[in-house]
């Protein structure tokens, strides 16, 4: 078995953003949907998971999705098909409710 180095600081410290952004997203998620904002509910909620996706591999995620499609940095092989799926689900969610939201107002 092969043994995946280890976090540096830099990805501690974006570990730890990402862990606080998808808590507030989240957050966010639930008032709206308290509210009956279902669109931004949904924003909220994808933004959440998108965060928490990209926790396992924090630095080459933000570089990879500042980058698209272009691949600067190799991955960790810390990411799973579990954490790609919620990054994926995520994106599709926060589109959904960005497209609500605009479609909504108009």
């Amino acid at each position: 078995m092969r043994d995946h180095p280890e976090y540096d600081v830099v990805e501690f410290l974006l570990c730890g953003l990402f862990i606080a952004a998808s808590g507030a997203s989240l957050v966010w998620a639930g008032a709206s949907f308290y509210r009956g904002e279902h669109f931004s509910a949904l924003e909220g909620a994808g933004l959440g998971l998108m965060f928490l996706g990209g926790g396992a591999s924090p630095k080459h995620y933000l570089l990879d999705c500042l980058t698209f499609p272009l691949s600067f940095i190799e991955g960790t092989g810390r990411e799973t098909p579990t954490t790609v799926l919620a990054a994926v689900a995520g994106l599709l969610l926060w589109l959904a409710g960005l497209a609500g939201n605009h479609w909504g107002q108009a």
